[in-house]
């Protein structure tokens, strides 16, 4: 598995599958400083001041390419990011991760598969943001402690994929309960040089 290891000041490390130049992104700004108070992981909130070291667990040349931003050849990186991504068995896997994410509330994870012009459409017919569900990850106002799929429909597209998955859910939205099968439709569609989630709509069975 790929990982990142945040190394803190208290000599505890931290892992995640986020990639380090996301969670770099996060944490600080245009001139390299720390600008947030806190970053969530999962369950644990962690001070920005308290972060010694942040690292890879892969070897530079085997990061996967739609998190490279290299700046000679791009064109050859995004065309061979393109080939790869576009069949079926990629798109599974992102699939695999953005439940991973759904379930740990990954939120440096579920940044990057989001699109921040997100449009997605929940069971009770309610229109869902990007901005809107991180916050309830965050928040912990939602909690999954079971996102497993039993079927995935793949409809690769010119420039991505639709793909429709059946979703058993378990879990906490504020005091209600959260148990039942769900219909997931996602649009992934190539942004720069990474996949993302640019609409959605799930429905209860």
């Amino acid at each position: 598995m790929n990982e990142t290891i945040i190394t803190l000041s208290t000599g505890e490390k931290i892992r995640t599958e986020a990639p380090e130049q996301q969670i770099l992104e996060h944490i600080t700004n245009k001139q390299g400083m720390m600008n947030k108070a806190f970053v969530v992981i999962g369950d644990i909130h962690i001070a920005t001041a308290h972060i010694v070291k942040i690292e890879s667990t892969l070897d530079e040349f085997e990061r996967p390419i739609r998190f490279e931003h290299a700046d000679d050849g791009e064109g050859q990186v995004e065309l061979e990011q393109t080939e790869e991504v576009s069949n079926p068995d990629q798109f599974e896997l992102l699939e695999q991760q953005f439940r991973e994410a759904m379930q740990t509330r990954d939120i440096f994870a579920l940044d990057t598969f989001l699109h921040d012009d997100l449009v997605f459409i929940n069971h009770e017919g309610s229109y869902v943001t990007k901005d809107m569900d991180l916050e309830a990850h965050r928040t912990l106002a939602v909690r999954f402690t079971q996102v497993s799929c039993s079927d995935l429909q793949i409809k690769p597209t010119k420039d991505g994929a639709v793909t429709i998955s059946r979703i058993h859910l378990e879990g906490q939205e504020g005091d209600d309960k959260i148990s039942g099968d769900f219909i997931y439709t996602r649009v992934w569609q190539l942004i720069g040089d990474q996949y993302q989630v640019i609409a959605g709509h799930c429905s209860k069975l």
